[in-house]
């Protein structure tokens, strides 16, 4: 039977995003599962992010705040991921907010078998994430959903059994600072027993306008060659065999969303500077 009142560490790693903070913490303070604890993880924000953790701090006993130097969301989270007491993980993003039932929903799916239970995500201010897979899932079955991007890459809209993660999960370089939510996830991803895959909307994840193009690390030579590295020590060797497919899948698709940035980068400069005589 499912264990409908577990306590879940809600991780939470913030850098420079006063605008947002209150109402996401708001969001997570208000979950109808009251059973939470909440982990905010200033990751050395130079704003006023860490003294609007402290104010929250002082209002609701289950939040803990932890100041630290930045060093990146990998390491945010894991630092949260340490300080947590709670069975299970949820990571929210601090500029992102939380249906009122999220973590109700998602825990009331909690049972002995399940290592993993993921929900949908809700776009705002953008075209919504297209789901394409439900239900349970096994490892290799989860993984391969997740390579061919059928679930989001992120980590967010899903609660994961606090036991999953050791120093592995977080072991990628420091440079890495995009793309690195799908590293995490595929490791995770080859850890679980079983995960159970929701249609119902447990995140709002909130789009900002941003130079997507111009500021896309893959871009760069020398990173596309660090994350792919990373990428390929995740495979275990286990199951390497059952997934060469979707990993050939999800590198044909990470190369042609490469090129097509590029393109995208170089066009406006060569409808500048060339004509036909």
């Amino acid at each position: 039977m499912p264990n409908r009142s577990p306590l879940i560490s809600i991780v939470v790693p913030i850098y420079n995003t006063e605008q947002y903070l209150d109402r996401c913490i708001e969001s997570i303070v208000s979950q109808s599962h009251k059973n939470i604890e909440i982990i905010l993880v200033n990751d050395g924000s130079i704003d006023s992010s860490g003294a609007i953790c402290d104010e929250w701090a002082e209002k609701d006993h289950r939040i803990k705040v932890i100041h630290k130097n930045n060093e990146g969301v990998t390491i945010a989270r894991k630092t949260g991921v340490e300080e947590a007491t709670g069975e299970w993980i949820c990571f929210v993003d601090s500029d992102d907010i939380l249906p009122e039932n999220a973590i109700q929903i998602l825990s009331s799916q909690i049972r002995d078998d399940v290592d993993m239970v993921h929900g949908t995500i809700k776009t705002i201010g953008h075209k919504d994430f297209r789901y394409k897979h439900f239900g349970e899932k096994n490892t290799i079955q989860y993984s391969k959903v997740l390579l061919k991007d059928y679930v989001y890459w992120g980590p967010t809209a899903r609660l994961v059994k606090r036991s999953l993660f050791d120093d592995f999960i977080f072991d990628m370089p420091k440079t890495i600072t995009e793309g690195e939510d799908i590293i995490m996830n595929f490791r995770l991803a080859q850890k679980v027993r079983l995960v159970i895959l929701l249609p119902d909307i447990v995140y709002f994840y909130v789009w900002r306008m941003g130079s997507a193009v111009s500021n896309n690390r893959f871009l760069n030579k020398k990173y596309r060659r660090v994350f792919f590295k990373s990428f390929n020590e995740s495979v275990s060797f286990e199951y390497r065999k059952y997934l060469q497919g979707a990993i050939v899948y999800f590198l044909i698709v990470k190369y042609w969303k490469i090129v097509k940035d590029m393109i995208k980068k170089v066009l406006p400069f060569w409808s500048e500077n060339h004509y036909e005589p």
